[in-house]
């Protein structure tokens, strides 16, 4: 049995920035669906860049995008689900979805990257935040 070590620290502000805007993102999709929020993302990545004393402030705001961006499968999900509902002749129903799930799978990715955009803008602005406040980051000579 392999022994899994202590979580990496830009991992555990990205899970708990990630995990922080995960339930607004799914409530504001909830809400709308059609649509998917990234200021909850925005949001936790600006907790994450915070809190975050180290130099990988944008990988940090990736992972934190990316988990706070989940309801995007939820979206993908429910999209799939109209493609077997298309009429018309075979050859039609397979080419309109065969075309429909590839543009879900794209605006997922879409979706995805967009999310982790709002989360590295999230962590940027919380890294400046800590600054102004005072709170200081360590630098690497301090080590």
């Amino acid at each position: 049995m392999t022994r899994i070590g202590p979580i990496p620290e830009p991992w555990r502000y990205a899970l708990l920035g990630g995990l922080l805007a995960l339930p607004g993102t799914a409530y504001l999709y909830w809400q709308s669906g059609t649509e998917l929020s990234v200021g909850p993302v925005l949001l936790g990545g600006v907790v994450a860049g915070y809190l975050y004393r180290g130099t990988e402030r944008r990988r940090v705001g990736v992972r934190t995008g990316l988990i706070g961006g989940l309801p995007a499968l939820w979206m993908l999900a429910d999209a799939l689900a109209v493609v077997p509902g298309v009429g018309g002749p075979a050859w039609f129903r397979v080419a309109a979805g065969g075309m429909g799930v590839l543009a879900m799978l794209l605006f997922t990715l879409l979706a995805f990257a967009l999310a982790a955009v709002a989360g590295v803008v999230g962590a940027a602005v919380g890294d400046w935040l800590s600054e102004k406040t005072g709170r200081r980051r360590s630098s690497p000579a301090d080590g």
